[in-house]
């Protein structure tokens, strides 16, 4: 039996994003297995899902679904407020593996690869400007658009300051649906352009790929 690819997330943006790029990249790769994302458990009583709200509760969802057995599991969570209880944790950027490698430690499981993404999900959408170019309908905004996309070669160098993260800076241009937006964005995106002008972005998908192909 094959093994089947997981992804653990935080909301519904990643989930689309997973399901309507990530694994169709995979399964053109010829890794022809199941895969799907899940958000988060915040909630277990509740059936609260969505969100990461503390190390505890990303972490219980990854070692209930290694539980399960023949499966690898990943995750994509942003750094952006990442919760401070997080094994290694830093408010620098540069040293995101540092926490990743802290993880990996904590829960031991060579089928887990660990991801945080540096800054937000959205910092990939400024890949391409196309995307952009379905959901603002203004030329001035799309200006604004054009200035960041200048300023950072490399997308996921977006984030200046908290108010400066990659979601902030498309609130203030227009009034930026993370769901439904991001949904429309990342469909005009060519994806091997998200992974040639996303260093650490491509550096887990190639994490990926080596570990199906074990």
């Amino acid at each position: 039996m094959s093994k089947r690819l997981v992804f653990i997330v935080e909301g519904d943006t990643e989930i689309i994003f997973i399901q309507n790029h990530v694994c169709p990249y995979l399964l053109k790769k010829g890794f022809n297995i199941s895969m799907h994302a899940q958000t988060i458990t915040t909630n277990r009583k509740l059936h609260k899902k969505g969100g990461n709200t503390s190390y505890g509760k990303y972490k219980n969802d990854i070692t209930r679904t290694l539980s399960q057995g023949n499966v690898i599991v990943t995750s994509l969570v942003d750094f952006f407020k990442l919760p401070t209880d997080f094994p290694g944790f830093t408010t620098d950027s540069l040293k995101i593996d540092d926490i990743e490698k802290a993880i990996s430690l904590d829960i031991n499981n060579t089928n887990f690869i660990p991801y945080i993404q540096r800054h937000e999900v959205e910092s990939l959408m400024f890949s391409d400007k196309t995307g952009f170019e379905l959901v603002i309908d203004n030329d001035e905004k799309l200006s604004l658009i054009d200035d960041i996309l200048q300023e950072y070669s490399n997308p996921e160098d977006i984030n200046s300051s908290p108010q400066k993260a990659p979601s902030k800076r498309l609130e203030s241009i227009y009034n930026y649906d993370k769901v439904a937006d991001g949904e429309m964005i990342f469909e005009l995106i060519d994806f091997d352009l998200i992974i040639n002008k996303c260093p650490r972005f491509r550096n887990w998908i190639d994490k990926i790929v080596t570990k199906l192909s074990e």
